[in-house]
């Protein structure tokens, strides 16, 4: 598992603890814990696209090699 996966499953976490402890002890208000929700959803949103974009590149630089073996 890459580093941004494992950020990513992370941020996860990190978000449905933060609801459990919403839903049953209130630790913060309703407005501070819609910002850190939309905070962590972005967070995780941006990780999942970065791990995206990272194995794109490596399957294009793979396929680049195999070609020029090729020639």
């Amino acid at each position: 598992m890459s580093g941004t996966i494992g950020a990513a499953f992370a941020l996860f976490l990190a978000g449905a603890a933060a609801a459990l402890a919403q839903l049953w002890l209130r630790v913060w208000d309703p407005e501070t814990f819609i910002k850190l929700m939309i905070t962590d959803g972005v967070l995780l949103v941006v990780a999942l696209v970065w791990a995206m974009i990272q194995g794109e590149r490596r399957e294009t630089a793979r396929l680049r090699d195999r070609n020029r073996l090729g020639e």
